[in-house]
């Protein structure tokens, strides 16, 4: 019996101490992005941009919400031409990303987290999921859905 207490106790701390989406604590940061692009030989490295807001969308082919959302993150992108967008797909090979592509528009960088150590450094276990971050990487915006206005 106190065992079941105790889990009880730490699941209820858990969830309490989690962000809502669109929360996030003063102290997130992604510091540094280090991520092959897609259709490319180079590597997309991120360290605060220093120019502004970036939004960056993690997403993968099966996910049904990240195809549903496409329209509203291209659309985001078109009303905030001065604020960076990356896609970074969770664990899929190039060949799965094409075939993707031709049936969807990305209008952004795609960066390719294969193995999704990236994605789960971030805590990022669920797709879709959206971070918007200033200048000096500060995640500003954390949530499941596109923000309404960056």
């Amino acid at each position: 019996m106190k065992g079941f207490i105790f889990l009880t106790v730490i699941v209820m701390v858990f969830f309490i101490t989690q962000p809502l989406a669109g929360e996030v604590s003063d102290t997130s940061k992604i510091s540094e992005i280090n991520l092959p692009i897609y259709n490319s030989d180079k590597q997309f490295i991120f360290k605060g941009n220093g120019k502004g807001k970036t939004l960056i969308n993690f997403w993968a082919s099966w996910c049904t919400s990240c195809i549903q959302e496409l329209p509203i993150l291209e659309k985001l992108k078109k009303d905030h031409p001065n604020v960076t967008f990356i896609a970074i797909n969770a664990g899929e090979s190039k060949g799965k990303i094409k075939k993707f592509l031709k049936k969807n528009t990305f209008t952004y960088k795609i960066l390719m987290d294969k193995d999704k150590s990236f994605s789960k450094g971030l805590g990022v276990l669920s797709l879709p999921q959206t971070f918007v971050v200033d200048a000096s990487g500060k995640v500003i915006y954390h949530g499941e859905v596109p923000p309404k206005d960056i």
